[in-house]
């Protein structure tokens, strides 16, 4: 796996290596940004303030992804990092002063634009500067460093959150200088931009011209879609999962060997079930990674998508610790391999000219995967369990022919080569 990393062009290890590190700081202080504001302004307030940085984000995406195409991936990528970098020292000010509520909302949406200019051109970049034979390795080790990056960073930041923040925003502050200092010395475009004198200012016409392509590319569009399907089971764990588990788990008790009775309700199972899930990502990513190479990524996408919803449908019935545990083996390994191949298919179907437009409209998968899984929160008391259930292995069998049928002019790795021969 280390001789597969160094044969990587210089630039992508070198955003490998920042987005791992951007992880690892990051997940120290942004993810408990909901219980601060909650604390600070109540739970309404805090799902709005949250919800307005996320629309920033998505807004700004659109033009950072387009802007990249035109000109360049390491300048828009610089600009979102020195954004970023003022975003937190606001933070850090924030922290040392005592003022939180409405300093910290500002640097969210400085930090918002800061990453939706940096994130599409990175994305973009990773594209640039790989090839179809190694994008599936590169995918997988960029999804083991975010893994790696939460494990290690969210236990610090549940230590220290509560009573060093300030201390956590600093170190936070430091280590967005350095990524910033990197990116601006070793990141080296592939993309080559046209000439100054022959670009279009990127203004609302030239960003409809770019995004007017894409809106009309069927096969992306659809295998968009095919992401969405899949990805709202993934955000089911944090809406409609965890409610079922609290339910049915509610002051339960289980009988462990050598403990004696320990209770297991519907927290405790979620917790159990993302730390299994966080574990076993990061020890087996370099074994799919070496698996994966030069092999069809739309096979294993499909394999991938499959054992990734039948692993979360039985985790949505099953109550039984062990059975939980297994179920979450199933769906853990079929993460592992679609969230890789889906990547390194997507790559292949993209315009070059375009990547950062694609890439920005591509991103939406999230925000419609969070948005279908919190919908199943409000068809529960209509559809019942087990017919959510049968919804979401609808949506899997659904997304994953939408996939296969959409990315149908993606070849094999080596295909071309071997069919030359």
């Amino acid at each position: 796996m280390i001789a597969a990393f160094r044969a990587l062009h210089p630039s992508v290890r070198i955003r490998l290596l920042t987005t791992f590190l951007s992880k690892v700081f990051g997940t120290t202080v942004l993810p408990f940004m909901g219980l601060l504001f909650a604390r600070e302004a109540g739970a309404a307030v805090a799902g709005l303030l949250l919800g307005a940085q996320y629309v920033v984000q998505f807004v700004v995406g659109l033009y950072g992804g387009a802007a990249s195409d035109s000109l360049g991936r390491r300048r828009m990528m610089v600009w979102g990092e020195a954004i970023k970098v003022i975003a937190f020292l606001v933070m850090l000010l924030a922290a040392l002063t005592g003022q939180l509520l409405w300093p910290i909302f500002a640097a969210l949406l400085v930090l918002a634009v800061g990453n939706g200019l940096s994130g599409p051109a990175g994305e973009a970049l990773l594209i640039d500067a790989s090839t179809p034979d190694d994008r599936a390795f590169m995918y997988a080790v960029n999804y083991w460093g975010n893994n790696l990056g939460y494990l290690l960073g969210a236990p610090l930041g549940a230590l220290l959150f509560g009573n060093h923040l300030s201390v956590l925003m600093g170190l936070l502050a430091a280590m967005s200088g350095v990524i910033l200092w990197v990116t601006a010395r070793f990141i080296r475009d592939v993309h080559r931009p046209r000439p100054r004198h022959d670009r279009a200012p990127v203004g609302v016409g030239a960003l409809a011209a770019s995004y007017r392509q894409v809106a009309t590319d069927r096969p992306f569009l659809w295998f968009t879609l095919s992401g969405v399907l899949i990805l709202t089971l993934e955000f089911a764990r944090t809406s409609f999962l965890a409610v079922r588990l609290d339910e049915d788990l509610r002051g339960g008790q289980v009988q462990v060997p050598l403990l004696g009775e320990l209770t297991f309700d519907g927290p405790r199972a979620l917790a159990l079930l993302s730390a299994e899930n966080t574990f076993l990502i990061v020890i087996g990513t370099a074994a799919v990674a070496t698996f994966l190479t030069r092999r069809d990524p739309r096979r294993w996408m499909l394999v991938g998508f499959a054992l990734f919803g039948l692993g979360y449908s039985a985790v949505m019935l099953l109550s039984v610790p062990w059975a939980l545990l297994l179920a979450g083996v199933v769906f853990s390994v079929g993460e592992l391999l679609y969230v890789p191949s889906r990547q390194a298919v997507l790559a292949e179907m993209v315009d070059p000219a375009r990547r950062g437009a694609y890439m920005a409209v591509g991103s939406m998968v999230f925000q419609f995967g969070k948005l279908l899984a919190a919908g199943g929160l409000i068809l529960w008391p209509l559809l019942g369990q087990e017919g959510l259930v049968t919804l979401m292995l609808g949506f899997t069998v659904l997304g994953g022919l939408i996939g296969w049928w959409s990315s149908a002019r993606v070849t094999a790795p080596g295909a071309q080569a071997a069919a030359a021969d």
